[in-house]
Parts: structure tokens; sequence; C-alpha cells
């Protein structure tokens, strides 16, 4: 078996960093999915599928963030790293009022509140 190297305090708020990132790339990806899976069902076809740029561009972008995550959770602690994946719900909602116009009511920002909120919490326990 290989012998784990620990990793350090460097190397592990790196892999926060690449955590962040990773739920903003996935974040975009979002909106694109919304938008390729309407032109999708519009033209339901093998070649629909292939040309569907948004689609595609958002599958491109959620592949290269979970790369970066991968990479990340090699050094970061995964009870810390794991939540702060729920950031890019937080990222969607902000996105999908500000393209899709949706509304943003107090329950939902109760909500986004309550994410940023377990993940804070997280983050300090993280870092004793």
């Amino acid at each position: 078996m290989p012998i784990v190297k620990e990793s350090t305090p460097q190397e592990k708020r790196r892999a926060i960093l690449m955590i962040v990132v990773f739920t903003l790339v996935a974040a975009i990806a979002q909106p694109l999915f919304k938008t390729g899976a309407n032109r999708l069902f519009a033209n339901l076809t093998f070649a629909g599928f292939i040309t569907d740029v948004p689609l595609i561009t958002g599958l491109a972008l959620y592949a290269g963030g979970s790369v970066l995550m991968i990479l990340a959770l090699r050094h970061g602690e995964l009870s810390v790293l794991y939540p702060l994946i729920s950031l890019s719900y937080v990222w969607v909602a902000i996105l999908s009022v500000l393209i899709f116009h949706e509304t943003m009511t107090p329950i939902r920002i109760a909500g986004i509140l309550t994410i940023i909120g377990g993940v804070a919490t997280l983050g300090r326990s993280g870092s004793k």
C-alpha cells in the first residue's frame, strides 16, 4: 500500500480554493444545461444533441470543473470540501434570477442563508 503524505496547510487552502472555483464553474454550467435542454427537446435528434452548443458547453464546463474537484480531493479534507460544493446551489439561485428572471422569495433567501451558514460553520471547524 502506498504511503500517504500529509498535506501542507498551503495545499489544503489551495484545495478549498479549487472547490470554490468548481462551484462557480458548475453553477455557470447549470443555466447552459437548461438552455440546451429547452433547445434539445425542440429538435430531439442525435444531430440536435451534438449541435446543441449551450448543452455541450455546459457539459464541457462541468467536466473541467470535475477535474478541479478531483484534484482538490487529493489534499483537502473530505468533510470540509464536500459541503463547500453546496455553494453551487447559491450561485445557481443567483444566476437563475439574473438570467431567467426567476423570483427570489423570502423562503429561498432563507434557504440560501442556511446553506451559507452551514458552509461557514463547517469551514471553521475544519480549520482547527
